[in-house]
């Protein structure tokens, strides 16, 4: 099985100078728990990403304005990403390797075309249940030095 089949086509992206508010909303409006940072415009290239944990942890928590703080500050960089063409067993290893739950997919210049998320690989009937386990358990690990998740 092959990551298109998998992923989420299409999401909702941020530019860096959108404020963290906006990536929230997005989050809430779309049930997700990151969101892809791009530059281009509808070139899409994929610079960041931007997690729930990211805007918690950065923004709240260090009692930063969420519609003043620009995701510039807040999210990650350079992300891991797949292909649509990668299997599904590549990008488990990429979430376990990384400590990663969602990774980008990007095509062959770096234009954001789709998300692949842990719950995608679980609801795979196809991807076996104890890998799907040991990746959540990878990602999960205690780490001081992880910024998002």
């Amino acid at each position: 099985m092959k990551v298109r089949d998998v992923m989420t086509a299409d999401p909702h992206c941020c530019s860096v100078s959108d404020n963290a508010q906006t990536a929230a909303k997005i989050m809430a409006r779309d049930e997700v728990g990151a969101v892809p940072v791009i530059v281009g415009g509808n070139h899409r290239k994929l610079i960041g990403i931007v997690t729930d944990r990211d805007l918690c942890i950065s923004v709240i928590a260090g009692g930063a304005d969420p519609c003043s703080t620009t995701l510039q500050q807040c999210m990650s960089t350079n992300p891991v990403s797949c292909r649509e063409g990668d299997d599904i067993q590549t990008v488990s290893d990429l979430m376990k390797e990384h400590q990663v739950r969602r990774i980008p997919v990007v095509d062959s210049q770096s234009k954001v075309v789709g998300i692949v998320a842990t719950a995608d690989l679980a609801r795979e009937e196809e991807v076996d249940r104890t890998e799907t386990g040991e990746v959540l358990a990878q990602i999960s690990q205690d780490t001081t030095h992880r910024v998002s998740s």
